[in-house]
């Protein structure tokens, strides 16, 4: 469908823009009108909707903080411009893979005509790089290709246990049953981006800078002609086209702006998981500028160099925590067993989905004084491809999960609402809070002051209480004299108790304030003293690689674990099949006998009979009890009475 004029809708939604100054007539320098409000410095004050003043000073900014992306070796695709890609595709529009029409055939699509398109009602708009996928003859020589950068790892499946394996001949079974990438897609997509790169070989991030109460965010976007995370590193999916995004967040101090904070995408992490604050441990920083390990194929980002386990959100063993604690004390305490550790976060391992993302840094470096240089490009919404196209950047598989459908882009959703990221980047990293630290002594010192007012407010009120209370009380003893005087009685005894809790009630709110008030001026103090604390305090839940000592297997433990589930699974249907047993000891005798050659292969087998051994007994004991519940309710009624007598005894002895 094609839009019928070049005007693009803006979105109802308020964003920050990069806007080009008015010039004078002699074009010599920006027109810009003075500030309607400023600070005793002389600088305007920032509001939510404050322009940008001068693109040459964001680029400069831009150039002074880009991150240094460190990527793993085997990694086919880096960033690019967008033309390329759009070059090299066709638009299509449809609601199903059967049900789809080209609008714009390959060579025909551009920056300049995208955004004149708009889907349907009802169905969907996409770009699509790869027409015909390579198939197997062509896949194979391309695998074969000398100058191919090849990609090794541990068996996946090898760091994960039983479950988690199961999850996973799961997800392979999906993907029969759900939209997919083509097979062969990646490699065809590859070639064409090497194509691409003969015709234009810069290594480039789109970018903007957005200006809102007191921060500058550095917004960087990285566009990958695909993600090959399943097909090249064995991860969870493929889909043409990749957008990735960082963020560094700048105060705008009076003496310059300051980077502070640092935020990247990655998988299931979200406000304030996604950022480090700059003097984070953990962050490398290489001069000014950060340096990101960008995952093979996922292209997600992350902080620390290592290779990451993707975990399931566990709600229950959240909320099942402090049982769980109990259990470790009653295992390690009671039991002399070796302490378990953390069982909510070994259950979270245990179910792991068992996918990794290589963030091994150990191929090609982008940025300065890497292997490749960056070139930038601004984008903002008056860019018309970047405002006026929300179709998909690639494929569209229709996969009702979205896994291996392509990604919108940089400014929309796959639903064609503004993301996040784009319309609010403070809210987006959890920064709506935070105040820039050039302003925390200002917003501190505001505070207090409104604590202190609190404070004289709860002392009035508690004063005026204090006056009233012992006068109600007199009045409700008169009242109690005669019984004529019951009603009354009862209502001003009603009113006594209700002032009495209010009371009480206030001075427990005054004893907070002050407390607050107190915690608040040692924070003001440490601030104007220059020490802005825990850098990590923000932290939900840390991204992590795993250690590398625990990603070391012999070839028996990784074969074991390719193939253990099948071999499981084989078994518990043979001796159904052949009617050996019943379906529950079919299952008993899988599951035990996986166990039993996963402990010898780890070398765990001791451990394993002596653990076993022990939950037997336990379960034996828990057995018995149920069996002679009444025989052990009456030792225990006994035993309390003893306990009491005894008690008793001794403190009659005592006088």
């Amino acid at each position: 469908m094609t839009r019928s004029s070049r005007t693009r809708p803006r979105d109802a939604v308020e964003t920050e823009t990069t806007v080009d100054p008015p010039t004078d007539p002699g074009g010599t320098a920006p027109m810009v009108d003075p500030p309607t409000n400023a600070r005793a410095d002389g600088r305007p004050v920032v509001s939510e909707t404050e322009p940008i003043p001068d693109p040459a000073t964001d680029l400069a900014l831009l150039r002074r903080f880009e991150p240094v992306v460190r990527y793993t070796r085997g990694e086919q695709f880096f960033p690019a411009p967008v033309d390329g890609y759009l070059a090299r595709s066709d638009l299509l529009v449809g609601r199903s893979e059967r049900d789809r029409r080209v609008l714009l055939p390959l060579g025909d699509v551009s920056t300049d005509v995208l955004d004149d398109h708009a889907a349907p009602p009802g169905e969907n708009l996409y770009l699509r790089l790869v027409q015909d996928p390579f198939d197997s003859l062509e896949l194979a020589r391309w695998q074969m290709r000398r100058e191919r950068d090849r990609f090794k790892a541990p068996g996946r499946l090898a760091r994960v246990g039983l479950f988690a394996r199961l999850v996973d001949a799961g997800f392979t079974v999906s993907l029969l049953l759900r939209g997919t990438v083509p097979g062969g897609t990646a490699a065809a997509a590859q070639v064409k981006y090497a194509e691409s790169v003969r015709h234009d070989p810069r290594v480039l991030y789109h970018a903007r800078a957005v200006r809102r109460n007191g921060w500058i965010v550095l917004h960087y976007l990285f566009f990958y002609f695909m993600n090959d995370y399943r097909s090249t590193f064995g991860g969870a999916n493929d889909h043409e086209a990749d957008w990735e995004q960082v963020f560094v967040y700048l105060d705008d101090a009076p003496d310059g702006p300051r980077p502070v904070w640092i935020a990247a995408a990655a998988h299931d992490y979200t406000g304030d998981d996604l950022r480090r604050r700059w003097d984070d441990p953990d962050l490398v920083l290489q001069g000014e500028h950060p340096v990101i390990f960008a995952g093979g194929g996922s292209h997600a980002s992350y902080f620390e160099q290592g290779e990451y386990l993707t975990q399931l959100p566990l709600p229950f063993a959240r909320g099942a925590r402090g049982a769980l604690d109990a259990l470790r004390t009653f295992w390690r305490d009671t039991l002399n067993q070796p302490d378990p550790g953390d069982l909510a976060q070994r259950i979270e391992g245990a179910l792991s989905v068992p996918f990794i993302d290589y963030a091994r840094g150990d191929g090609k470096v982008v940025g300065p004084d890497g292997d490749l240089a960056w070139d930038v490009q601004l984008i903002d919404d008056d860019v018309p491809w970047v405002d006026g196209y929300r179709g998909l950047f690639g494929l569209d598989t229709f996969d009702r999960f979205a896994g291996e459908r392509a990604p919108a882009g940089p400014k929309y959703t796959r639903a064609g609402t503004v993301r996040q990221s784009w319309n609010d980047p403070l809210g987006f990293a959890g920064l709506d809070k935070v105040a820039p630290p050039s302003r925390q002594p200002d917003h501190l010192q505001a505070r207090i002051a409104g604590l202190v007012d609190e404070l004289a407010a709860t002392d009035t009120a508690i004063t005026d209480l204090t006056q009233r209370l012992p006068g109600i009380e007199l009045e409700v003893r008169a009242l109690g004299v005669d019984g004529a005087f019951a009603r009354q009685h009862e209502e001003r005894a009603t009113e006594l108790a209700s002032t009495e809790r209010e009371l009480a009630a206030s001075r427990a709110h005054r004893a907070d304030v002050s407390d607050a008030i107190g915690a608040s001026r040692r924070e003001l103090a440490r601030l104007e003293a220059g020490d802005a604390g825990d850098p990590q305090a923000h932290l939900h839940h840390v991204m992590r690689p795993v250690p590398p000592e625990h990603t070391r297997y012999g070839i028996l433990v990784e074969l074991w674990s390719a193939v253990s589930v099948s071999i499981m699974l084989l078994l518990i249907v043979g001796l159904i099949w052949f009617d050996l047993m019943p379906w529950w000891g079919a299952l008993l005798i899988g599951v035990l006998g996986y166990a039993l050659i996963e402990a010898a292969l780890r070398r765990r087998f001791t451990q394993f009979v002596l653990r076993g051994t022990l939950l037997l007994a336990i379960f034996g004991a828990a057995v018995l009890v149920w069996e002679f519940r009444l025989e052990a309710v009456l030792v225990g009624i006994v035993g309390v009475a003893v306990l009491i007598f005894s008690d008793n005894v001794r403190e009659v002895i005592r006088r």
